[in-house]
């Protein structure tokens, strides 16, 4: 299994950027070897950096274009390839392993037996890079794939809102958007750790709803049922994350902290972890404070936390999310604008520079 023909396709991957380096393991390649068929990794390892065409792909690999074709459209069924056309053409391209291949693999809600060996053998790569990540001392995620978006509502008025600071803007500027399974919550089910949280309400943005609908990942929804997916993870005290971008996202999901990753690696790496903290955080008035609790268990970072009936705030775990705000009685806990609030990167182009810059630190040596 570690023979050429998958190192190669390690190192295809990795070149893909993601929040997830790909390290050499046993657990790593056990993974890739369930994935994809060794003509397929051969492929994957011939495809391009950028986008390209069947024909393109079939020229440098070597190989007809029309069996080319055919093994990339398994693929992205799959979700191991992405795809998207433009001006008449198909274009395709290697997905990095996070965010990409994991979240494909489970977003449909597939039970299959196929989904639960694929969920084991991502958590097995997981704890192989918890324990790198640990002996080389070094958090495996140096800049953040994601960012915290605030419950917008509790968002006072008096401040400016940066446009991507607001989820209703890319939901109103859209042209597509598509819902999916939280693919952490049900790769937990599928381990045999279920959450009581919602589940169906993770959500693609523009081209990458268009290829969740085509490839059945998930459907396609209006404008309005993303805004009541919005009110109902708000509701359960979910975490709204998206693609750490200001142009545009891509995706934005509903997390919750027993399951996802990248609310974990914040409390983890003191929120130096997989995402970056709003552009606002908690203010909290102690005065006012009938210290009725209620916040406390809506904290996902820990924050806030009760000792005889006495209610304290850490503000360095605070994550701006806004959840504690939209439930207190008194008004003792309001978002307010964070200073030096971090300015996401444009796109993906300049996320997946610093991605690619940040992991190859890590990887050093590997």
């Amino acid at each position: 299994m570690l023979d050429n023909k998958y190192e190669g396709l390690r190192v295809a991957i990795q070149m893909r950027g993601g929040s997830m380096p790909a390290i050499k393991s046993p657990e790593f390649f056990a993974l890739i070897d369930y994935l994809f068929t060794p003509e397929e990794a051969e492929l994957a390892v011939a495809m391009p950096i950028m986008p390209a065409s069947a024909e393109e792909i079939g020229v440098k690999a070597g190989k007809d274009a029309g069996m080319v074709r055919s093994h990339l459209e398994t693929m992205a069924d799959r979700g191991l390839v992405y795809t998207f056309d433009k001006n008449g053409l198909r274009f395709y391209s290697l997905l990095p392993l996070l965010p990409g291949i994991f979240e494909m693999q489970f977003l449909s809600g597939d039970v299959s037996e196929r989904a639960v060996r694929l969920a084991h053998l991502f958590e097995d790569y997981f704890q192989a890079l918890d324990k790198y990540s640990s002996d080389t001392t070094q958090s495996p995620v140096p800049f953040p794939v994601a960012r915290v978006i605030s419950v917008e509502k509790e968002i006072p008025a008096k401040y400016e809102i940066h446009p991507y600071d607001k989820v209703s803007e890319y939901i109103d500027k859209a042209e597509y958007i598509a819902v999916g399974t939280c693919y952490c919550r049900h790769h937990g089910e599928l381990l045999g750790r279920p959450c009581t949280k919602p589940k169906d309400v993770c959500m693609g943005f523009g081209p990458d709803a268009r290829y969740m609908a085509e490839r059945k990942f998930g459907r396609l929804i209006s404008k309005d049922e993303a805004r009541a997916i919005l009110r109902r993870t708000e509701e359960a005290g979910l975490v709204h994350c998206s693609s750490n971008m200001s142009k545009y996202v891509q995706f934005v999901c509903n997390c919750c902290t027993c399951h996802c990753g990248i609310l974990q690696s914040m409390k983890k790496y003191n929120m130096k972890g997989a995402a970056a903290v709003s552009g606002f955080i908690t203010s909290f008035d102690a005065e006012s404070c009938i210290a009725c609790g209620d916040c406390v268990e809506r904290c996902p970072m820990e924050a806030l936390t009760m000792d005889n009936d006495v209610l304290s705030y850490d503000s360095n775990r605070c994550i701006g999310c806004g959840l504690c705000s939209s439930v207190c009685p008194t008004g003792s806990l309001k978002l307010v604008a964070r200073d030096n609030a971090p300015v996401p990167p444009r796109d993906w182009r300049q996320l997946n520079a610093s991605l690619l810059s940040s992991v190859g630190e890590l990887l050093k040596g590997n």
